[in-house]
């Protein structure tokens, strides 16, 4: 007996290699989703309602739905109007849902729980179940916010404006401020885990709009256990590599550059390492994008890397090699692009001298003061070298950006290193951001009038209902 009790106390984890997977199909999201939905229901047919519920979150979850809250003398329709061109949004307001009331009815609308099932009634129908909705001074309070929670109203962002100017301030009414501070410390509790705190500012209301609308693209974390697998894409002579290095440090991760792995795999006797020796001292551009990708497949798959995550420097260095590495199974979840001009990169790299000894590189306009260290150039700064391997990369960024899509951010890597790795590390620290999922190779697209039928097809199950009893119809916000 106490060795089940110890068994059901133990702590419960997840493989590493299967985390990939969940992240990938957003597991974590969609049963949280469920669940909640479930138990707010709380549904006869649980069954019936979860076969229901997937259909539903599959097609809803990148919908947004949004709560905004601002003090009194913010003009916030006007922000609201402009998430709705920016997102597609549909702003919701209390005159809206009293239109919505019956006449006879509308004296019961300033009680919560009627304000929550009008609600309720009102964003399950229409454009507003297709295109998502923003509130705008609904709910009011606290009460009202956990009568909407009770009844699933579950927002996927909740923005409050921090308004700090004078004119704001002189404008309104002692009174109005406190019971404005009042009702936002009930709000926040209720909307703890999902608030946004966006500062106002000198912002024009047109900037804040953008501001919202690319915060509303980022999605909450649901407790899912997430290691890094970042992609870290710079020219040479950007830095990339002693950045990777700093985050792996910072981080805790494995930094695989693909250069160094290259040269340890052609070092092994193994099939894959005699074809890599047949080549030259430069057969990193000579070998194909299968075995370059096999080789960082291996690597990463290794149990360091798969307890810890990893960095990759120095691949890919084409959107076809992207796709591959899109394809083994532990894809990258981060995509990180140094923005920086080219011709700095060239001069950086023509300033680089090397100790072949310690093979540390030096800029030519630093000092070194001991007479045993012999600089010379590198032979990958060669000039003609140089010229090539920028070009390259010229050559290849915009369609790797463009495959990439909303999945990459692009950090500026101009100005000191200091001030870089402050953006580099605040970049890892927000939430990735939301985007569609990079498919490599997209399956082809199908005609109807091309597919006979086949005898052996699933008939169509609607031709049951008349000899079944039919299923409840459940409604989904």
């Amino acid at each position: 007996m106490s060795n089940f009790e110890e068994a059901t106390r133990q702590l419960l984890t997840i493989p590493p290699d299967f985390v990939p997977y969940m992240e990938k199909h957003r597991l974590y999201e969609f049963f949280y989703e469920l669940v909640t939905q479930l138990l707010i229901q709380q549904p006869d047919d649980p069954i019936v309602f979860i076969k229901q519920s997937v259909q539903h979150i599959i097609r809803k979850r990148d919908i947004p739905r949004v709560i905004l809250i601002a003090p009194p003398s913010f003009d916030k329709m006007t922000l609201a109007k402009i998430l709705q061109k920016e997102t597609g949004i549909c702003p919701v307001t209390l005159e809206d849902l009293y239109a919505s009331s019956p006449i006879e009815n509308m004296c019961h609308c300033y009680d919560a729980n009627e304000i929550a099932d009008r609600m309720k009634k009102l964003l399950i129908s229409g454009i507003l179940h297709e295109s998502g909705w923003i509130l705008v001074d609904i709910p009011r309070n606290k009460k009202e916010a956990r009568a909407m929670q009770y009844v699933g109203i579950i927002p996927t962002h909740v923005i409050q404006i921090i308004s700090s100017s004078v004119e704001d301030k002189t404008r309104e009414k002692k009174d109005i401020r406190s019971d404005y501070k009042r009702r936002l410390r009930g709000l926040r509790d209720a909307y703890a885990n999902l608030l946004i705190e966006v500062e106002a500012g000198t912002k024009t209301i047109q900037e804040l709009g953008r501001k919202c609308a690319t915060l509303m693209k980022i999605k909450k974390h649901y407790g899912a256990p997430s290691l890094f697998r970042i992609v870290f894409i710079g020219p040479r002579g950007s830095g990339h590599r002693s950045l990777a290095k700093h985050v792996s440090e910072r981080f805790n991760l494995v930094h695989v550059d693909f250069n160094n792995i290259l040269e340890e795999a052609c070092l092994r006797e193994t099939a894959l390492g005699e074809m890599l020796r047949m080549c030259d001292h430069r057969c990193a551009q000579k070998i194909k994008s299968e075995a370059r990708v096999q080789i960082i497949e291996r690597y990463v798959l290794e149990s360091d890397c798969l307890k810890r995550g990893w960095i990759l420097t120095s691949y890919p260095k084409t959107v076809e090699e992207f796709k591959l590495l899109d394809m083994i199974s532990t894809p990258p979840n981060r995509v990180i692009v140094l923005e920086i001009d080219i011709q700095t990169c060239r001069k950086r790299l023509l300033n680089h001298e090397c100790n072949f000894t310690s093979e540390h590189e030096f800029s030519c306009e630093s000092s070194v003061t001991d007479p045993d260290y012999k600089l010379d150039v590198h032979f990958n700064n060669y000039k003609d070298i140089i010229e090539q391997d920028l070009q390259e990369y010229k050559e290849n960024i915009d369609a790797i950006l463009q495959y990439a899509g909303e999945t990459a951010s692009i950090i500026n890597a101009t100005g000191e290193r200091k001030c870089v790795k402050e953006r580099l590390e605040a970049c890892l620290m927000r939430p990735a951001p939301s985007a569609k999922p990079r498919i490599p190779y997209p399956p082809p697209t199908i005609d109807p009038m091309d597919i006979e039928f086949d005898p052996d097809d699933e008939p169509d199950l609607s031709i049951f209902d008349d000899i079944r009893a039919p299923e409840p119809k459940y409604s989904f916000i």
